[in-house]
């Protein structure tokens, strides 16, 4: 059998970047940056107040002496003022700092508070504690300067990402065009979701789980679920779609059974169809093609078995991988992806190949000073303990356990039972945990 880390680097392999495009900020989520990005404001652009209160130097202020208050400077003002001598200036959150302020005196440390916050300012206030230089201000570029790297090429643009390039002065990023994913279900078996059944039929849950993992991903799904084992419509429906998307998922029809259209379909195509090393998911197929009349196109197609975990468990493994590589982030080294954590419970398993098994997470109180090493000498987070999110195991067709799943646990083929407390590697789906 294929070893799984080998599958995987022939499976990122495949994906060659796809172009580039400039889009404007609010869509490019989920995109990954062509260009290095330098901040075109610094942030914050000017020095401001961090509170409500009064602008002031802190050298002039005595608790219970009085200042004038000379002017008010609300967010927004651009006329700004210079501080007189002995004086305050009413000042908002966000409002520049006048010329010759050096703190704010929140408007909690003055005498009569909320009247100092009537919408005119008061003709002076009593500071009831004194300030520090440098209190309460935010300064100039002390987040980022202007001309500094904010974000290098190959960043994967979250949410928070966008609002700062916005911070820093930019409406528009140059991105990798957005990815988007050919979906096949396949099986005579199949009936579409909320149809009656006759016996020996199932729902077809695969076509709306790997399409809405494809989006999760910020990928784009197109989906064709083909209920029938007839290679030539299986080629027809595949040659309707293969010029529209960037990669190609199809699930079921890769094992042995004499009537799996998928490899009977594709073998003459290229596409290499192999037993690998792991459970769930041992058979997988992948290669390229060609849609017709683009020869200059190469399309990634990965072949994923049809039981339901082993379609999830494939997914995370390789296809989210593989359209990184398509989106042009750097390959990750597959051990790397894993991380070690402690099992809450502990489970048997058949050994042979290597388990990747659906856990939930839950934290737990650690005492001060505890820490433990594997025996890579890597510092296990105690604070995390895994369980098996189904109390089967890792069975390919336990999909109701599968939304509780934080993680894949991997556990090694040769391992017949992990002990609650063991070390074990876990995979976080997801970007971060």
């Amino acid at each position: 059998m294929k070893d799984v880390a080998d599958h995987y680097r022939d499976v990122v392999a495949l994906g060659e970047p796809l172009p580039e495009s400039t889009v404007p900020i609010d869509e490019a989520l989920g995109r990954v940056l062509v260009e290095d990005i330098r901040a075109r404001f610094a942030v914050p652009p000017f020095t401001n107040s961090a509170m409500d209160g009064f602008a002031v130097r802190a050298d002039e202020v005595r608790e219970g002496h009085a200042l004038r208050v000379s002017d008010d400077i609300p967010a927004g003002r651009t006329d700004i003022p210079v501080l007189p001598a002995c004086c305050a200036i009413r000042i908002m959150t966000g409002a520049p700092m006048p010329e010759g302020a050096d703190a704010v005196i929140p408007v909690e440390n003055t005498q009569d508070a909320g009247a100092n916050m009537a919408p005119d300012p008061p003709a002076r206030i009593v500071p009831t504690a004194t300030v520090p230089a440098g209190a309460n201000v935010r300064r100039r570029g002390e987040d980022i300067n202007e001309g500094d790297l904010l974000y290098p090429s190959g960043t994967h643009l979250t949410a928070a990402h966008l609002s700062a390039l916005v911070s820093v002065g930019y409406g528009q990023v140059a991105v990798r065009s957005q990815v988007r994913v050919g979906v096949i279900t396949t099986g005579e078996e199949l009936r579409e979701a909320g149809a009656d059944l006759a016996l020996g039929q199932i729902p077809d849950s695969n076509s709306i789980l790997l399409a809405g993992m494809v989006r999760e991903a910020g990928a784009v799904p197109l989906v064709r679920a083909f209920h029938a084992d007839t290679v030539e419509d299986f080629m027809r429906d595949l040659q309707d779609i293969l010029d529209q998307v960037d990669l190609l998922i199809t699930a079921g029809g890769v094992s042995a059974g004499a009537f799996d259209v998928v490899k009977a379909a594709l073998r003459a195509y290229g596409v290499e169809f192999v037993k690998v090393g792991m459970q769930p998911g041992k058979p997988q197929g992948c290669g390229v093609l060609e849609p017709a009349g683009h020869s200059a196109r190469r399309i990634p197609i990965l072949c994923l078995p049809g039981n339901p975990v082993s379609v999830f468990v494939s997914w995370h493994l390789f296809a989210v991988p593989l359209m990184r590589a398509l989106a042009g982030e750097p390959p990750v080294d597959f051990d790397a992806l894993f991380t070690t954590v402690r099992a809450g419970t502990g489970w048997s398993r058949k050994p042979g190949r290597v388990q990747f098994l659906p856990v939930t997470a839950r934290e737990r109180k650690v005492t001060i000073g505890e820490c433990n090493r594997d025996e890579r000498g890597t510092v296990a987070p105690d604070g995390v303990l895994i369980y098996p999110s189904s109390h089967g195991g890792s069975k390919s067709h336990f999909v109701a356990s599968l939304a509780g799943a934080a993680a894949l646990a991997r556990v090694p083929a040769e391992r017949a039972k992990v002990e609650a407390g063991d070390l074990v590697d876990v995979m976080w789906l997801g970007r971060a945990r």
